[in-house]
């Protein structure tokens, strides 16, 4: 998660959240929520007890404004009774379900991971994972499923089996049908003396996020994540400070990436900060909280090198000179507006020079000094910088053209959602073909042989509209940063070969 973003964290309201204690949010088909819930009966000076307390998984549907139906028990025959039931996960691939199970009375809560393999019709009876995951005296609990390249599932869950860093460690596990190899401690970069918990794997980016109490957090459980897969990690780091609190904040999971970017926009996460409902104490009782995202800073790019942007002789780099993906820009309905076409005789140098001239009242129509200045820094960074990027990944292409080489670009083209579906599609071909007529015009056509005779590639995916990534703070939303970033081309990479 990019450390310059800014969230939003909300408490959800009653009856998804109680007095008692709430576990892991995990979102099914992203219709269906489903979470873990501790009960008790409330006795004298409203205690919570735990004696009699058992846990459940919940589920409520959760429509597509985002809000979500009354919950009930879950109906997948996963709740059994005297044992508590807990830490749901979905295989994304299998649709297997993967949980943790404890018996009520115990005083260490000593947990195991379970397994329900999916069915035509729901879910088969559960059964324990058998293998080496859980281990007899021990805590194996809070499965969270990914998948290595060839398709096999790997079980990240947190444990206190023997061998590990300190406390309770994240291991992982290579798992087939219902059985688990031997575990592996993910090592010091992600375990520390302390305990470690929830882990929670985002495929999209290959980052898994986890909490720990270690020394140096704002207070109790802090989120950390870190890059990497199996036991081969980047050193753990503390997502951004506005996610984390001084109290305990645990279970982080995404429902929702951004579809270019790859960004999370909102997940859940639990706490018992201090806004949650508790009986007696706070630090008993854990409540589920939505975070999502509410701005997003531009993030700088690197200093275009100076010959090529400069327009000097073509030179034979080494190395491509813009690091990708790297995003165009248009006006709202460029170009060619109203038009149906799929294509353009414009080229995404006239779209760039139109833009630029409408600078001043895209700058004039935000609410704030603030917003004015990010939209300042959209055009500097992004109009005006990214152009001059392109110019010189068109001198380096050149360059390289020239050696022989075969070169393929991965162009996708995107629209704001402020026209109907079928419109953003035409609008996004016609971008795409904005920016391969400059690629034709480029340098009196020093690029059109190797187009024409297929040593320059150039794949396309018009993909319409994109949900903006923050909210619109201008007087108009055609006006907004959100709208203004989402109408772009983007590329995605350049393969030379």
């Amino acid at each position: 998660m990019p450390s310059t973003a800014q969230y939003q964290v909300s408490h959800l309201p009653r009856p998804i959240n109680t007095p008692g204690n709430e576990t892991g949010a995990c979102l099914v088909g992203d219709t269906v929520l489903v979470y873990g819930q501790m009960t008790s009966s409330e006795g004298k000076n409203s205690q919570f007890h735990f004696d009699n307390a058992r846990t459940v998984l919940m589920q409520a549907r959760v429509s597509r404004s985002g809000k979500i139906s009354r919950p009930t028990q879950s109906k997948w025959r996963l709740n059994v009774k005297g044992r508590h039931t807990s830490n749901l996960t979905v295989d994304p691939a299998s649709g297997d379900l993967y949980f943790t199970r404890a018996e009520m009375g115990d005083p260490e809560l000593r947990c195991e991971i379970w397994w329900a393999r999916r069915a035509k019709r729901g879910w088969e009876k559960p059964q324990r994972l058998k293998g080496a995951v859980n281990v007899k005296g021990t805590t194996s609990t809070q499965p969270a499923v990914a998948h290595l390249e060839d398709g096999t599932t790997i079980l990240y869950f947190a444990s206190n089996r023997e061998g590990g860093v300190g406390g309770m460690d994240i291991w992982y596990s290579l798992v087939k049908e219902g059985v688990g190899a031997e575990p592996v401690n993910l090592g010091p970069r992600v375990n520390s003396a302390a305990n470690e918990i929830t882990p929670y794997y985002d495929p999209r980016n290959g980052v898994l996020y986890f909490s720990s109490d270690r020394k140096g957090g704002k207070g109790g459980y802090d989120i950390y994540c870190t890059a990497g897969q199996r036991n081969t990690w980047q050193a753990a780091e503390p997502v951004c400070a506005c996610l984390n609190s001084e109290q305990n904040d645990i279970y982080f999971t995404i429902s929702e990436h951004d579809s270019a970017t790859g960004i999370p926009l909102e997940g859940y996460l639990v706490s018992n900060r201090r806004d949650s409902y508790f009986l007696n104490d706070s630090m008993c009782c854990n409540d589920i909280y939505q975070w999502t995202l509410d701005s997003l800073p531009l993030i700088p790019l690197p200093p275009i090198d100076s010959v090529l942007k400069e327009k000097a002789p073509v030179v034979a780099a080494e190395r491509q000179p813009v690091i990708f993906p790297l995003f165009l820009y248009f006006l709202n309905d460029d170009p060619d507006p109203k038009s149906r076409s799929r294509t353009t005789e414009a080229s995404y140098t006239d779209c760039q020079i139109r833009y630029l001239a409408q600078r001043t009242t895209y700058v004039g129509k935000q609410r704030s000094d603030q917003d004015s200045a990010m939209m300042e820094e959209f055009f500097d960074s992004c109009v005006v910088g990214n152009y001059q990027r392109v110019e010189a990944l068109l001198s380096y292409l050149e360059g390289q053209l020239s050696m022989g080489k075969q070169v393929t670009l991965a162009i996708a083209g995107y629209a704001s959602p402020l026209f109907k579906s079928d419109y953003n599609q035409f609008i996004s071909h016609r971008r795409i073909t904005a920016f391969t007529n400059m690629i034709q015009e480029w340098h009196n056509g020093a690029l059109n042989a190797a187009l024409h005779t297929g040593q320059l590639t150039i794949t396309q995916q018009p993909h319409g509209a994109v949900s903006p990534t923050t909210r619109s703070r201008s007087t108009d939303p055609v006006y907004g940063l959100p709208a203004a970033l989402a109408r772009r081309i983007e590329i995605r990479s350049c393969d030379v070969r």
